[in-house]
């Protein structure tokens, strides 16, 4: 995908990553060029599936999601079957925002959010000690965020200039 990029789009991206909801019109003056043309760059970033959607960055806390945690699950079996198990059954966990497949000590690593100790009881009793296969939970409490960001380091590619 990289060599279908120019600088333009690579401007157009770094500005999308900063303020998915800027104007076609004002995008369009931040990169010098008509709306229409600009139009048909961003429709072609996301038929490549560059752009992959746009969402809105919510306040956690505010909401009352005080607590944010890291949870490094262990499964019992390493086959396909309950990996594939427990792939599917985080879907089904709203408070679980992400879940990677890493490497390691560990096999899946979880971003959780909850309201309080209360809640996130709930969720390793009622819901995650439920998930068939599961061998350890390992738990690490947020104390503070330092850096939260959606936005790629774009600066690090070279734009393929035609």
């Amino acid at each position: 995908m990289r060599d279908r990029l120019d600088e333009v789009d690579l401007h157009i991206l770094r500005l999308l990553q900063k303020d998915g909801r800027i104007t076609n019109a004002d995008l369009a003056r931040e990169v010098k060029l008509s709306p229409p043309s600009v139009l048909q760059r961003v429709r072609k970033l996301e038929e490549l599936r560059i752009i992959r959607g746009y969402s809105t960055m919510l306040d956690q806390e505010r909401l009352g999601f005080s607590i944010t945690v890291f949870a490094q699950i262990s499964l019992a079996l390493h086959q396909e079957a309950p990996i594939e198990r427990f792939r599917r059954a985080v879907l089904d966990i709203p408070e679980i925002l992400e879940c990677y497949h890493v490497s390691g000590e560990f096999d899946f690593l979880l971003k959780i959010v909850v309201e309080d100790m209360k809640a996130y009881e709930a969720l390793v009793r009622n819901k995650l000690s439920h998930i068939k296969g599961l061998g350890k939970i390992q738990t690490c409490f947020v104390l503070a965020t330092t850096k939260m960001s959606r936005e790629l380091p774009l600066d690090r590619i070279d734009p393929l200039l035609q």
